[in-house]
């Protein structure tokens, strides 16, 4: 799984930044469960679209739905631009 796109969503008021990353496949169950290596993984799979987030403790987030190609990743104020290129890094060729 490679990202292949990211756009910038509207500002929170919190100080965080919002992305969507675009990938060159959509998610499935397994691959959600591996980003169980990068924190706390809520995975909601009895919805009519299953739901995941993510939680790390570097306070990144991910939030995305099986059977898309994109997520919304939350970063936070402190750090934000190591936090983005670590994270983008776990899905680097």
């Amino acid at each position: 799984m490679r990202i292949v796109a990211t756009t910038p969503v509207q500002d929170c008021f919190d100080g965080s930044t919002v992305f969507t990353y675009w990938f060159d496949t959509v998610w499935t169950p397994d691959l959600v469960q591996v980003l169980r290596c990068l924190g706390e993984l809520e995975y909601f799979s009895d919805f009519p679209r299953p739901f995941f987030r993510l939680r790390c403790g570097s306070g990144l987030q991910v939030k995305g739905v099986v059977g898309e190609d994109n997520c919304q990743v939350i970063l936070p104020r402190a750090e934000r631009e190591v936090i983005r290129e670590s994270f983008e890094r776990c899905f680097a060729p």
